[in-house]
C-alpha cells in the first residue's frame, strides 16, 4: 500500500458507518477532486485475512473500467489503517428515490437491469463478485443508468469476520491464511438472486401500465414471473448474468406493441430506455430509402468482361486469318 497521510483528504460527511469502516465524503487535496474514502480501522486493517483479501482485489479493482461500476482511483495506509478511495457519483440511492415515491416503469426496470448484467458479468469475468447488490448499494443517474457501489466490500468485511471468528479460536491452533483470487459459483449465484430480488422490489413500486388487451400478457406480469422464478430456490439458476440479461431482453422482443410507459414530467425525466437502443438501428435503417438503381445499368457492368473476353477473342481469330 502507498503511503498517504489521512491529512490529504479533507472529510465533508459521513455517507455510512458501522463497525470497523466508516464512508465518508471527502476532498483530495492533492488533485481538489470530490471522493468517496472507505476507512478501515486499525483493528481491521492488521487483521493478516483481511489485508490479504484487499490486496488480492486492489489491482483488479483499480483496473476495472464499467460505466455502472464506480470507478477506484486509489489505495493507501495511513498510521495503520487502510484507504481506499473512489469516484463520487452524482446520484441518489435507488432506496431514497423509492422511498420518495419514484415510481419506473417495467421497461425502464429492464433496462436497469440490463446495464447492471452487463456490470455484474464484467466483474464475474475477472474473478469478483458483489456479494451485497441492493437498493442500497446501487445508485440511480437522471438519465436511468446505475451505478453499482461498494464493490469489494462485502468480501473483505467476511475476510475480517473470519478472521476474527480464526482469532478467538485456540491459541494452540496456528491461523490459516485463505483468501481466494476469484469468486466461486456460489458468490456468482448469489449476484445473480440479490439482482432479481432488487428488481422485484423496484417492481412491487412501478407505476401502473395502460390497458392491456385481454388477449396479451402485461409487461409486468413477464417480468414479474421471471423475476419469481429466479428467486424460487426450487428453480435452477441461470449460469451466467449474461443469460438472465438475454433473459430481459427476451420480455421486450416478445412484446408486440412495445409499449413505452413513462409516469414522470418531461420537464424533470428522462425516457432513455433498452427499446431504444434494440430498435433504433433498425428503424433508421427503415426511414432511410436505399439508392435507385435501373434495372439496365445494374445488368450492365456484371456483363461488360464477358463482352470484353469475347470482343478480344475475335480481334485474335481475325489476325490469324490475316496472317494465313
Amino acid at each position: 500500500m502507498s503511503a498517504v497521510q489521512r491529512g490529504d483528504f479533507d472529510l465533508q460527511q459521513t455517507l455510512q458507518q458501522a463497525d470497523g469502516w466508516s464512508l465518508e465524503s471527502a476532498v483530495h487535496r492533492p488533485t481538489g477532486r470530490l471522493v468517496h474514502l472507505l476507512m478501515f480501522s486499525q483493528v481491521f486493517s492488521q487483521l493478516s485475512q483481511f489485508r490479504a483479501a484487499v490486496r488480492t482485489d486492489r489491482d483488479t479493482l483499480l483496473q476495472l473500467q464499467h460505466a455502472c461500476i464506480q470507478k477506484f482511483l486509489g489505495f493507501a495506509e495511513s498510521d495503520g489503517e487502510l484507504l481506499c478511495w473512489m469516484e463520487a457519483p452524482e446520484a441518489p440511492k435507488l432506496a431514497l428515490l423509492i422511498e420518495a415515491g419514484t415510481r419506473l416503469s417495467a421497461d425502464e426496470i429492464i433496462d436497469i437491469g440490463w446495464q447492471i448484467c452487463s456490470a455484474l458479468q464484467q466483474m464475474h469475468n475477472v474473478g469478483l463478485a458483489h456479494g451485497a447488490l441492493s437498493a442500497d448499494t446501487v445508485l440511480l443517474t437522471e438519465g436511468l443508468q446505475p451505478v453499482i457501489t461498494a464493490v469489494g466490500l462485502q468480501r473483505w468485511l467476511n475476510a475480517a469476520a473470519t478472521a476474527r471468528a480464526q482469532q478467538n479460536q485456540s491459541a494452540t491452533r496456528p491461523a490459516l491464511i485463505s483468501v481466494s483470487a476469484f469468486a466461486s459459483a456460489e458468490q456468482v449465484q448469489r449476484d445473480l438472486r440479490d439482482l432479481a430480488a432488487l428488481l422485484k422490489h423496484l417492481l412491487e413500486h412501478a407505476c401502473k401500465e395502460r390497458t392491456q388487451q385481454p388477449s396479451t400478457t402485461s409487461l409486468n406480469s413477464r417480468l414479474a414471473r421471471l423475476l419469481d422464478r429466479l428467486l424460487d430456490p426450487a428453480q435452477p439458476l441461470p449460469l451466467t448474468v449474461r443469460e438472465l440479461q438475454g433473459r430481459l431482453g427476451e420480455i421486450l422482443i416478445d412484446d408486440a406493441e412495445m409499449p413505452i410507459h413513462d409516469c414522470r414530467d418531461d420537464a424533470t425525466g428522462y425516457k432513455s430506455t433498452i427499446i431504444g437502443g434494440l430498435f433504433e438501428n433498425s428503424a433508421t435503417a427503415t426511414a432511410t430509402p436505399a439508392p435507385h438503381v435501373s434495372a439496365g445499368s445494374a445488368g450492365y457492368w456484371p456483363k461488360l468482361p464477358i463482352i470484353i473476353t469475347v470482343g478480344i477473342l475475335l480481334l485474335l481469330t481475325l489476325l490469324a486469318v490475316l496472317i494465313r
